[in-house]
C-alpha cells in the first residue's frame, strides 16, 4: 500500500501516528480476515467505516496533551513556560483498529449460523492480537517513544454491515517542540 509523502508541522503526534499506522498494516498482513485493502491515519473522533468488506484499518490521534513522567498516562495540563517543570512530555492518545464484514441475513432472508458469526469474531480477535502485538513489542522502539500505554479494546458495531474494534493506545514523547527555536 502506498501512502502520499507528506510533510506536517506536528512533530508530536503525527509521527507517532505514522509509525503505529506502519506496525498496524505490517500486522494485518496475512490476517485471518485477509490483508485490509486500507490502512491510513484517519481524521476525526469517529471512524469513518467505508472500506470494511475489503478490510479496513485506521489510526486516529484522540488527543495530545502535557505530561509529567510519573503522571502519565493520565492527561492534565502541566505549565510549559519560564516556570515549567523540565520532567514533562508529550503524550498522544492513539485509537487503532480494524473493521470487516458483518454477517448479515442471506438472500433467502436467513440470518446469519453460528459458524459465520463465530469465523467474524475469530477475525476481529486476530486482528485485535496482531495490534497489540505489535503496539506492546515494536511501537517503544519508535525514536521518539518514551514510553507506551495500551487501555481498552472496544468493539465497533455492527452497523451498516460492518464490525470491528479497536484499541486504545497512550505513548510519552521524548519530543521538544521547540528545539529548532533553541538552536
Amino acid at each position: 500500500m502506498t501512502h502520499p509523502e507528506l510533510t506536517v508541522v506536528d512533530d508530536v503526534a503525527w509521527p507517532v501516528a505514522v509509525t503505529l499506522r506502519e506496525l498496524v498494516e505490517r500486522a494485518l498482513t496475512g490476517a485471518l480476515g485477509g490483508t485490509p485493502a486500507v490502512c491510513a491515519v484517519v481524521p476525526g473522533r469517529d471512524v469513518a467505516i467505508d472500506s470494511c468488506c475489503d478490510g479496513q484499518a485506521w489510526v486516529r490521534i484522540v488527543r495530545t496533551y502535557p505530561v509529567l513522567a510519573e503522571e502519565f498516562p493520565n492527561g492534565r495540563g502541566t505549565p510549559l513556560d519560564d516556570g515549567a517543570d523540565l520532567g514533562a512530555f508529550w503524550a498522544v492518545e492513539l485509537g487503532a483498529g480494524s473493521a470487516r464484514c458483518a454477517p448479515t441475513f442471506d438472500d433467502g432472508g436467513n440470518p446469519p449460523s453460528a459458524a459465520e458469526l463465530e469465523r467474524s469474531a475469530a477475525e476481529l480477535a486476530d486482528d485485535a492480537g496482531r495490534i497489540r502485538r505489535k503496539v506492546l513489542c515494536d511501537l517503544p522502539k519508535a525514536e521518539t517513544v518514551e514510553s507506551v500505554w495500551i487501555g481498552e479494546q472496544s468493539s465497533v458495531g455492527p452497523s451498516g454491515g460492518c464490525v470491528g474494534q479497536e484499541v486504545l493506545v497512550a505513548v510519552m514523547t521524548n519530543v521538544c517542540v521547540c528545539a529548532d527555536e533553541e538552536a
